[in-house]
């Protein structure tokens, strides 16, 4: 019977992402199971199964549902070799702004980039340290996977696809498994999981890309569609002053959540409680025109979301 392999966190794209690599490392030798921490419950986990946390503090949620005697691994994450080949081809000394969706994240991926591409210069924009020295000619922006927080009209942009697990991680997994491989058998594993998932990475890039191009190139009826829509839960003039305030932010490369909105608002004097404003954000991001994250990540405009409002705005005077 195989040992099952439990992934552990609180986003759905994460556990996706690593399962597969998971699967493609371990499926001969293990199950791999995903789960939500908010699905946890007694029955999860078993004694002799390998627990795998997204992050460490994720511990003190979980411990109640882990029988003592399972082994816990604190996932890490490095970027995807299989998926720098731009980065690989950039001459020495390039000015690099890293952009993920929270500024821990963007963090982990500039500490991975300077290890491994150390001739390179690297930068945050982190509002909450206005010291921090920011170069004024950036050369590239490089992001994981993350373009919807990367404004549109840059095109000086590398996307290096979805960050994985890294090596040090998949070999305490194979210790707890406990499979009897070696370092050069798992090394070889390992990098066809980078390789499998960095293929994968450029199907979706496509896909974004015609999808992208869609969006541009909205028909006047999609506009009055997209209008009526958001018309049946509230005011279109607020809706298109939210897309706005999201558009101006992601320019400047910034997220916020609903208390901040709620004040930009009522600096146009728009006032809304925080349930209208809510509700107003469920609707642009079922219309796809937002991209909500939970807790600290904040909320961004989409490419559709900026295509739409580019084009929306002249219907009415903001």
């Amino acid at each position: 019977m195989k040992t099952k392999i439990h992934i552990i966190s609180i986003q759905e794209g994460y556990l996706t992402i690593i399962s597969k690599q998971l699967e493609l490392i371990f499926g001969d030798k293990a199950v791999i199971s995903k789960l939500v921490v908010k699905d946890l419950d007694g029955d999860s986990i078993s004694a002799e199964d390998i627990v795998v946390l997204s992050r460490k503090i994720l511990m003190g949620v979980i411990r109640p549902f882990i029988p003592k005697e399972c082994k816990t691994i604190i996932a890490h994450r490095e970027v995807n070799i299989a998926n720098t080949k731009r980065l690989i081809s950039l001459p020495a000394g390039q000015k690099l702004l890293v952009v993920n969706d929270t500024l821990e994240n963007a963090q982990e991926t500039l500490d991975s980039l300077e290890n491994i591409f150390f001739t390179h210069t690297y930068y945050l924009d982190d509002e909450n340290n206005p010291d921090q020295a920011m170069a004024a000619d950036i050369d590239y922006i490089v992001t994981p996977g993350e373009m919807k927080f990367v404004p549109s009209r840059f095109s000086n942009v590398i996307d290096i696809g979805n960050r994985l697990l890294s090596y040090g991680t998949v070999w305490e997994i194979a210790e707890a498994l406990e499979a009897g491989f070696t370092h050069e058998q798992l090394v070889n594993r390992y990098v066809k999981s980078q390789v499998s998932l960095a293929e994968q990475d450029a199907s979706n890039f496509e896909y974004e890309k015609d999808s992208n191009a869609n969006a541009a190139n909205l028909s006047q009826n999609e506009i009055f569609s997209i209008n009526r829509k958001i018309e049946e839960h509230g005011f279109l003039k607020e809706s298109i002053k939210i897309l706005s305030i999201y558009a101006e932010g992601k320019a400047r490369l910034k997220t916020f959540g609903r208390i901040k909105l709620k004040k930009l608002l009522e600096e146009h004097e728009i006032f809304l409680s925080e349930q209208q404003i809510r509700l107003r954000l469920e609707i642009l991001q079922e219309l796809g025109l937002l991209n909500a994250r939970q807790g600290r990540s904040g909320t961004t405009i989409t490419n559709l979301g900026e295509s739409y409002y580019l084009l929306a705005k002249d219907l009415i005077q903001l």
